[in-house]
């Protein structure tokens, strides 16, 4: 288990401020934000490059703020790899064994023979970097990551420069090998689709400071804050107002719930209050039609713009003076005939409401 505590980090220009963060034994992690959050910056004081100016660090209850990197028995995978031009993928594999000679078990060709075949790189083993492809040189990177045995495994950004098609292929192997070896791992990333795939609990981290924590589900369906919500996808985050104590939606629609007085984020308000609030939900929890629909609440608007990404639709539909995003899938798109001015009627449930808190009062 990695325990961080109060931990600071100070450098020119940005700090990482009061981070707290418990892993657990065998878990996978991932910790999302912007570019220039800070991410990086937390992996690496982990791992022991850089030096908090604050705070400890504990891997199985041991405090370990001060051991050199070395000693951590950790592993960190950046995301260019930082492989060895002079040596081959084998040597590549087996250059971090010259500094295990105390973990015995950490050489046994059964680890090098398991690692090569489960990531499929064992016919690669004579070549060098410059005549791999950008997924083979990830999948030379972890197996050289692995092959120590680290107590934890920290990944850069592991899936940012791999076409989408190898980043899926990746992502199994990172699966397979995470429930065949039970590695704390601990991955960096902006992307919340790589989170959904890989995580069981996510931190959102944000000008040095953690945002939120929680499982994947927990903070992708029950964000706490408007960065939070719009930073996971969630599209539609609209201010609410209050008419007689009832949460309405811009110009369009109330909705028969209390907006919240002293609750962050949650489903099914039911006290008054004077702070403001936001409204949100997520664009696949909303259902385009033609008609009436099945859902507790449901608008007119008219189809703005429309996009096609392959797998699903982005329709952008303006009802009153607000704006919804809404995802349909191909079938569905054809099914209604939509176009741009087309008149739609929009629909969703209670159950997929986030009231989100904000910093200033709107009371209508």
């Amino acid at each position: 288990m990695l325990e961080i505590r109060d931990l600071n980090v100070n450098l020119f220009g940005f700090a990482l401020r009061n981070i707290q963060l418990t892993i657990n034994q065998g878990e996978f992690f991932a910790l999302l934000g912007p570019t220039g959050s800070g991410k990086t910056v937390l992996l690496e004081t982990i791992a022991g490059i850089k030096q908090p100016s604050g705070g400890r660090f504990f891997f199985h209850r041991r405090d370990v703020t001060h051991l050199k990197p070395e000693q951590r028995n950790i592993s960190i995978v950046y995301q260019d790899y930082a492989l060895f031009p002079h040596l081959n993928v084998l040597a590549n594999i087996q250059y971090g064994l010259r500094f295990k000679k105390k973990r015995n078990v950490a050489g046994k060709p059964e680890m090098l023979h398991m690692l090569v075949e489960m990531l499929g790189i064992d016919h690669l083993l004579k070549r060098y970097p410059d005549n791999l492809s950008g997924g083979e040189k990830q999948r030379v990177a972890l197996a050289r990551a692995l092959i120590v045995e680290p107590d934890i495994l920290l990944l850069g950004e592991p899936f940012s420069a791999l076409d989408t098609n190898t980043k899926e292929t990746v992502q199994a192997e990172i699966k397979a090998l995470h429930s065949a070896l039970k590695i704390t791992t601990l991955m960096v990333t902006h992307n919340f689709s790589e989170v959904f795939s890989l995580a069981e609990r996510v931190a959102i981290i944000k000008n040095g400071e953690v945002q939120q924590v929680g499982t994947t589900e927990e903070v992708f369906k029950m964000p706490n804050s408007q960065f939070v919500a719009e930073f996971v996808g969630m599209k539609n985050v609209f201010a609410l107002h209050q008419v007689n104590g009832k949460a309405m939606l811009g110009d369009v629609l109330q909705l028969d719930m209390q907006v919240p007085e002293e609750q962050s984020a949650g489903k099914h308000p039911t006290t008054g209050g004077n702070n403001k609030y936001f409204i949100g939900l997520r664009p696949e929890d909303i259902v385009v039609g033609n008609g009436a629909l099945k859902t507790d609440y449901q608008l007119t608007g008219t189809v703005l713009t429309i996009s096609n990404n392959g797998v699903y639709s982005e329709v952008k539909v303006q009802s009153g003076q607000v704006n919804f995003t809404a995802y349909i899938t191909p079938n569905r798109f054809f099914e209604l005939g939509l176009r741009e001015n087309k008149t739609v009627t929009l629909g969703f449930d209670r159950k997929n409401i986030n009231f989100i808190k904000g910093q200033a009062c709107a009371t209508g």
